[in-house]
């Protein structure tokens, strides 16, 4: 059974800045052994074995045993052992509990790093099987610890980092229903069902990831055979080729990475908060959706939560004053700031002067450009002037965004399914001043030429492992609001999921109001598969499909179809 993948892993420990990426998710989330995972309704949940029991733990499972303090036991399975021999115990635990608190700091905000520094202690006992977890102060998300868990023994001997920087069997072992057994650099990489597994054994014998770097490759790999699973952006040419295929289903889905344009707070004109709402309630969102991602994938949706993945629980739309395009209202916002719309249609500042702004996003992406034709066109609406400067993404993420050179961005946050890490999103600014570039209108001869931006930056303003992950994964935005750095802080200690949900909810109305990103859509994605292979099902995380990979069957023939005769 194979997997179309954009590339493959070159660090195997997603716990490292050039591991933290969907290739090495995808691949370890069957190689090393979880607490928990997140299922395809985004809720956290005990990892299982192809028969539906724990893989990792005994029947007691994870165990949440007292909240004061708040202690977490841990029974691993007896038989719990890597693929060496080597049992899996509390030190395995301890080991990446204290190397977190070493990395943590410059892995994305996808790390549940306040989590692990939360802890007090963690004690082994019964041999090591018992993992008694005690914190400092309470941590509602500490089911997020503790996921692809490292082989301490492996670590400890060669390095948390270079042990796993390149395919070596005897350092790649395995924890789970999965082993690594063959990497082609750049091409093939295969899984295979791990013998020395425990539990119920993975129901195929093995998986395949194919490295395949073009769109077209990937649908000519689904229309001949070679390929049975693949994850694209949906379009018509795909709803086709599956239509036309008879043996390829498709299963709509959406990418955690959540599509927002961000502002620049510092920013002369930006940093009137009334200017940011009048922006806002100028953009049809959902006209914006269904004139680009939409025509692919009808069911796209705005997304009305920075905090919460689309149906995650907890999640509620919080953009009820944004539902509708109010340019009158837009208008008095700008008028707040001392912008008034002049006789020929444009918004003139309070100098007289025309308001044009800059906009940069990634390079290369046909979404991005569609996206960004829209935005322009629905400003001009009122009197706005947007000129883009698109660069490549690596650059836009690691230095165009957190040096400040920018005054508008169209970026992908990574949307965690534990709100927690979130925090970092929108707290404690990074980066210096920002020198924001000189932006104008093509071909308005009243207007100054348009300069791009001017990249000085050096190593202390890059953002962490932003390249790898493929998101915004710090606060460039300028936004520094300490009531609502107290309320993630609240938020992050409240084990009551009711009284936490509510409070991360509060949060994202609050940045509602202050409006430092505007959130547009989660980009839909479509999971595509032969028949043939059963219960397979995406989940918003970076593992994607792989989640729950150990269920993965092959149906070798169709269910067979009853008649009903009548015997009259």
């Amino acid at each position: 059974m194979s997997i179309a993948v954009p590339s493959l892993p070159t660090e195997f420990n997603p716990w490292t800045p050039s591991g933290q990426n969907s290739a090495t998710a995808m691949v370890m989330a069957q190689v090393w052994p979880q607490a928990f995972v997140v299922s395809g309704d985004s809720e956290a949940t005990a990892a299982l074995d192809s028969q539906g029991t724990l893989s990792l733990f005994g029947p007691q499972g994870a165990e949440l045993v007292s909240v004061n303090p708040e202690t977490v036991v841990y029974s691993i399975n007896p038989a719990a052992r890597w693929s060496d021999g080597t049992p899996i115990t509390a030190a395995d635990f301890i080991y990446n509990w204290r190397e977190q608190l070493v990395v943590g700091p410059t892995l994305s905000a996808a790390d549940p790093l306040v989590g692990y520094e939360d802890i007090k202690s963690i004690k082994g006992s019964n041999h090591g099987k018992t993992v008694t977890v005690v914190f400092s102060k309470p941590y509602a998300d500490w089911e997020s610890l503790f996921s692809y868990l490292v082989p301490a023994h492996i670590a400890t001997k060669y390095g948390w980092t270079t042990a796993f920087d390149h395919f070596d069997a005897n350092k790649v072992i395995s924890g789970g229903p999965f082993m690594i057994t063959s990497v082609d650099p750049g091409k093939e990489l295969v899984l295979s069902r791990n013998p020395h597994y425990w539990g119920h054994p993975a129901q195929l014998d093995r998986i395949i990831f194919r490295v395949e770097r073009s769109r077209k490759a990937i649908l000519g790999g689904l229309a001949n055979g070679t390929i049975d699973i693949a994850q694209l952006t949906p379009d018509a040419l795909l709803n086709s080729i599956v239509s036309a295929s008879g043996d390829l289903e498709e299963q709509p889905s959406a990418s955690p990475m959540l599509w927002q344009l961000a502002f620049n707070l510092p920013s002369a004109e930006l940093n009137d908060v009334s200017v940011r709402q009048g922006i806002a309630i100028s953009i049809d969102r959902h006209q914006l959706i269904t004139n680009t991602v939409g025509f692919g994938a009808p069911s796209a949706e705005t997304s009305g939560n920075r905090l919460y993945a689309s149906g995650a629980p907890g999640s509620q739309g919080n953009d009820s004053a944004y539902a509708q395009v109010d340019m009158s209202q837009a208008l008095t916002l700008f008028g707040q700031a001392g912008d008034v719309l002049s006789a020929n249609g444009y918004l003139l500042d309070s100098t007289g002067a025309p308001v044009v702004l800059s906009l940069v996003g990634p390079a290369g992406n046909r979404v991005v450009d569609e996206v960004e034709a829209q935005l322009q066109a629905q400003l001009l609406q009122v009197g706005v002037t947007l000129v883009v400067h698109n660069v490549a993404q690596s650059a836009l993420l690691s230095t165009v965004l957190p040096s400040g050179n920018y005054e508008l961005a169209l970026v992908p946050y990574l949307v965690s399914a534990f709100p927690s890490t979130n925090a970092v999103l929108y707290t404690a600014p990074v980066g210096p001043t920002p020198v924001v570039p000189i932006a104008s209108a093509p071909g308005s001869s009243s207007l100054p030429s348009p300069v791009a931006p001017a990249l000085e930056i050096t190593g202390d303003e890059q953002e962490p492992d932003t390249t790898a992950i493929g998101a915004v994964t710090r606060n460039i935005l300028g936004y520094n609001d300490p009531a609502l750095t107290a309320l993630f802080a609240q938020a992050a200690s409240e084990l009551n999921a009711t009284s936490e949900a509510d409070l991360y909810n509060e949060i994202d109305i609050d940045l509602w109001n202050d409006m430092p990103t505007l959130p547009l859509f989660q980009m839909p994605t479509m999971l595509v598969t032969r028949d043939t292979v059963v219960n397979v099902s995406d989940t918003q995380t970076l593992a994607g499909p792989l989640w729950d990979a150990q269920d993965w069957a092959l149906q070798l023939s169709p269910p067979p179809t009853t008649t009903t005769t009548n015997p009259g």
